[in-house]
């Protein structure tokens, strides 16, 4: 039986409601200012022409110096954010209706996507599989949970793994945004090594 780990879709869900302000300031500091205060202007005197012909003296109003360079910063931060929310609510779309497969195991490979630049996978058979553990990992942002993989050749270890840290001969998987935790996800792993682990595997 194949069992898939994917990406939890609460992370994707949280672009996809990120991308809804941003998208509303970029309209907003483009076209309407309901919110963002518009550029200075002064009123310029002007003659406006009605439908049958005749004419009125009105005032229309026109940018300042600093109001020219306040629309084009306006522009320029607007065409930014609404891009960025146009990407993130795609991205968080795309992984809602199409979840992220990270791991997947089945009675003869483990499959895990590490490729940094590459939507493709990398399989295992679970003979190259030494042993697995769940637990955390310290970094610069503080503890991260984890699925660490030993395997038995250290040159089938990622070099620049996405998602994951290399430390031959082990992987350790960074799993705070799986669909399931990394404590759930080990012992399912076990179960297929124990079928395959030789008497002469250590730790």
């Amino acid at each position: 039986m194949e069992v898939t780990i994917t990406r939890a879709t609460r992370w994707p869900l949280m672009y996809a409601l990120a991308a809804i302000p941003m998208i509303i300031l970029a309209v907003d500091m483009m076209i309407t200012h309901r919110f963002v205060p518009p550029p200075d202007t002064y009123e310029v005197a002007a003659v406006k022409t009605l439908e049958d012909g005749s004419t009125v003296d009105t005032t229309v109003l026109a940018l300042t110096n600093d109001g020219k360079a306040q629309r084009r910063r306006e522009l320029a931060w607007g065409a930014g954010l609404l891009a960025a929310g146009i990407a993130a609510a795609a991205w968080g779309l795309k992984d809602l209706l199409a979840p992220r497969r990270v791991l997947t195991m089945d009675g003869n490979r483990l499959t895990l996507r590490v490729e940094r630049m590459s939507r493709s996978a990398r399989q295992f058979a679970w003979e190259e599989v030494a042993e697995v553990r769940s637990g955390v990992i310290e970094d610069e942002g503080g503890s991260t949970p984890v699925l660490s993989l030993r395997f038995v050749d250290p040159q089938r270890v990622p070099d620049e793994p996405w998602g994951a840290v290399a430390e031959p001969p082990w992987l350790h998987l960074y799993s705070a945004e799986w669909d399931r935790e990394a404590h759930e996800v080990a012992p399912m792993i076990e179960t297929h090594l124990t079928r395959f682990r030789g008497p002469t595997d250590g730790s």
